[in-house]
């Protein structure tokens, strides 16, 4: 029994040296002041919750290693300066992945998506509006128009709209129409040729010009109906015209169709300006910053890692630095 206790205290002598011959380098690099159980730090490993293995951050050395994951690649990470603010007022959401955030990626579609409803929008209205041009030169003329303000009766249906312009459009107040020339005197008329787009808006607009269409019916012709003489009561019904009133509706889906591409067009816009300023942030441009999850307590961060197990589970594990 005597020898064995002198065997034990032997060995442990021999430990304390080794221990002491170990640690004698190490501790003449390290800093005075620091505690001797930071000798060992660097062979100590420490275990996440989900069993990932990690090397544990330098304690009081002020740096600090954030956790690494397979698979899970942190966001807020990559280009930064001007470059991102400029791509995304290219494409929206351009800036965003270039910085690493995988949200640029829904408002880069987003944006592509809005360009194709543009497109859409701009190619249905076009379609619509030559609908409507090709069913105003079946169905009006300058010709009729004529008539409706002339005596010299030019064609079969002036005698039939013979004094309905000076009835309801008195020469006094345009001048007088006698040929296709004159109806430079009739307030607002142009001609086809020097602008199409107002030439055929007026055709459906204005009153004035009801006379030009070919089933054009007289007030005072329409069975039932007690004419005022007066514009507004009289030409503004439905059956003065029904031709006028069908290519009024054209003309109006037309627009519509060109309002939805304006819509989507100011969509593009919206999400330029709020990439633009959504990079900007992030950078710290604008008084933001990459979004951290660092916490201080008592002057002392603490870092909140989650991490993912698997597709239904995950973990919470925090680390204080001091």
């Amino acid at each position: 029994m005597v020898r064995q206790s002198w065997m034990n205290g032997l060995r442990g002598c021999l430990g304390l040296v080794l221990v002491v011959a170990v640690s004698g380098p190490v501790l003449a690099g390290e800093g005075t002041g620091r505690a001797a159980w930071l000798l060992e730090r660097g062979a100590v490993a420490d275990y996440a919750l989900t069993g990932q293995r990690f090397e544990q951050s330098e304690i009081g050395g002020g740096g600090s290693q954030s956790l690494e994951v397979p698979g899970v690649e942190p966001e807020g990470i990559g280009m930064s300066g001007a470059l991102p603010v400029l791509m995304s007022l290219v494409l929206p959401g351009a800036g965003e992945v270039a910085m690493g955030y995988k949200r640029g990626y829904f408002m880069a579609a987003a944006d592509i998506f809005a360009w194709t409803q543009v497109a859409k929008y701009h190619s249905d209205g076009a379609d619509l509006r030559d609908a409507y041009y090709d069913f105003a030169d079946a169905h009006y003329t300058d010709a009729l128009l004529v008539d409706g303000y002339s005596t010299s009766h030019s064609t079969s249906e002036g005698f039939y709209r013979d004094g309905q312009g000076d009835l309801y459009f008195p020469s006094s107040e345009r001048g007088p129409i006698e040929s296709i020339d004159d109806l430079g005197n009739l307030p607002l008329y142009v001609t086809k040729e020097a602008d199409r787009r107002e030439y055929y808006e007026n055709l459906g607009k204005w009153d004035q010009f009801v006379f030009g269409w070919d089933d054009y019916i007289r007030p005072d012709d329409y069975p039932g109906y007690d004419p005022t003489g007066t514009r507004d009561p009289d030409l503004l019904q439905p059956w003065v015209s029904k031709n006028r009133e069908i290519y009024r509706v054209m003309r109006d889906d037309s627009n519509q169709a060109y309002k939805s591409r304006d819509r989507w067009l100011y969509a593009n816009i919206g999400l330029r300006l709020f990439s633009v300023f959504q990079v900007a942030y992030l950078q710290g441009m604008l008084g933001g910053g990459p979004a951290n999850n660092d916490i201080e307590i008592s002057g002392h961060k603490v870092e909140i890692q989650a991490l993912p197990s698997g597709m239904y589970s995950g973990s919470l594990s925090a680390r204080v630095s001091f």
